[in-house]
């Protein structure tokens, strides 16, 4: 520590230092611990490293975050009280509650819980309190035995399957499948189904199945500790398979525990291979059924096309030996009918003759009375037309020649021979007044025996007589 000031200056390394021993005086003993693992890996020389998070419980959100080391010397230790208890694996998600001392590193400032013991027994129980918690609410919202009610069909082919795409529990589900022969189409969405987060991206892979037009949706994994199946005993993927509108099957690979998943799936299955021979037998057991539908209408038709042979026989045989006479009898009946329909012919025709001559005499008879009233009509038509047009021709002639005297009396040749003259401009405009004339114009004068071209020396307005009246004296 440096001097010099009236507050003291720390270096880094001597700030570290007594923040170190201040944690030694604050935790002098081992403390315990209890959060949920996240971002677990291990180093090459055998030490681990993880953060024990504590989580908001509504929304899922890390509150607080506390960095742990598990060197290589405690391990063994840690391991052997783990195996003391089957089930419970260090991994991510899973909630533990571990012993250590608070450690600060002055050397690089970093605070951490060096871990050198666990309670294994704490999980176990937190798995199975958070396993019948959630149990308890979907059978209190009526949704424990929802995804039951889904019927996947009598030939489950359309298949989705989640799962981690490359693992074991996805070869040993689409391997079953292949060796059936069946056409099984499998929309596969490939997750993560332990660790950190795995809860949350199984639900969201079986809401994208939701959304497929499929017969079955199957959930699968392979084997491992208790706590890698905390994900399928969590609230939001019990939540997704309820609400899922497809039957759920899992195979979750672990055959002495049972999950909320299956509990609340329409069908739980031992391992990944057992959902996929479950799906096969229903395939089978379908085709098996349609076999023997087949083999009992085969024998029902053979029977029934028998039965219908000696039928036919018997109707043959009855055929055959009442035909000559059933054909004797007919041909009798019908050399009666065609007589009888030739004598009925024959009157026919000597009625409809009779009838047709009748019918002629009285056609001409009133052909010619219609004939001679039509000539009587024609003439007084004819003498009504010819003086109608007489008159008509006469008033029309005399129009004519009223109209002839008209048009020679507008004449302007005849005007012009009584003494009068037109006179137009030099446009070959007529004028009829002297308005816009002016001296020096030139004007074509029109008289009855030919034109004559003059020039206008002085301009003299006819005083208007209406205005002489009104002016005063």
């Amino acid at each position: 520590m440096n001097g010099g000031s009236d507050e003291p200056t720390f270096s880094v390394g001597e700030l570290n230092l007594a923040i170190s021993e201040a944690m030694v005086e604050a935790f002098p003993r081992q403390v315990w611990v209890r959060g949920e693992i996240q971002q677990y890996h291990a180093s090459r020389n055998q030490h681990v490293y993880f953060e024990l998070v504590e989580k908001d419980g509504n929304r899922d959100r890390v509150r607080a975050a506390l960095r742990v080391a598990l060197f290589r010397n405690d391990r063994p230790a840690v391991n052997r009280a783990l195996k003391e208890v089957p089930g419970v694996k260090l991994t991510d998600g899973v909630e533990v509650r571990i012993r250590g001392r608070v450690d600060f590193y002055p050397p690089t400032g970093r605070l951490q819980l060096v871990m050198n013991g666990i309670d294994p027994v704490f999980t176990v129980g937190r798995l199975a309190a958070d396993r019948e918690r959630v149990l308890k609410l979907m059978a209190a919202e009526g949704l424990l035995r929802r995804n039951a009610d889904h019927d996947p069909g009598p030939v489950p082919l359309r298949v989705g399957l989640v799962t981690s795409g490359g693992s074991a529990a996805y070869h040993d589900f689409l391997q079953e499948l292949t060796a059936s022969g069946y056409a099984f189409r499998v929309a596969h969405v490939d997750v993560r189904v332990q660790g950190g987060g795995a809860s949350r991206r199984i639900a969201y892979a079986l809401r994208r199945l939701g959304q497929l037009d499929l017969d079955v949706v199957v959930v699968v994994r392979g084997g491992g500790a208790r706590s890698d199946l905390a994900p399928f005993d969590s609230e939001v993927v019990a939540r997704a398979i309820a609400e899922l509108p497809h039957a759920v099957f899992t195979g979750i690979g672990h055959e002495v525990d049972r999950t909320v998943a299956d509990e609340v799936a329409h069908t739980c299955c031992k391992t990944p291979t057992a959902a996929a021979g479950l799906l096969v037998g229903r395939v089978d057991e379908f085709c098996a059924r349609l076999s023997r539908l087949s083999h009992r209408i085969s024998v029902r038709a053979r029977s029934g096309c028998a039965m219908a042979a000696r039928d036919l026989d018997r109707v043959t045989t009855r055929i055959a030996r009442g035909a000559p006479a059933a054909v004797r009898r007919e041909s009798t009946r019908v050399d009666g009918r065609a007589r009888r329909a030739a004598e009925l012919g024959r009157r026919a025709t000597r009625d409809a003759a009779r009838t047709l001559d009748t019918r002629a005499r009285r056609t001409a008879e009133l052909g010619r009375r219609a004939t001679r009233d039509a000539a009587r009509l024609l003439a007084a038509h004819e003498r009504v037309l010819v003086a109608g047009a007489t008159r008509g021709t006469r008033a029309a002639d005399a129009r004519l020649t009223l109209a002839g005297a008209r048009l020679r009396a507008l004449d302007p040749q005849r005007v012009l021979e009584r003494g009068y003259t037109i006179a137009r401009d030099a446009d070959g405009r007529v004028l009829t007044r002297v308005d816009g004339l002016a001296p020096g114009s030139t004007l074509s004068v029109e008289f009855a025996d030919g034109t004559a071209t003059t020039r206008v020396d002085r301009v003299e307005p006819t005083p208007d007589p209406h205005q002489e009246r009104g002016s005063s004296p």
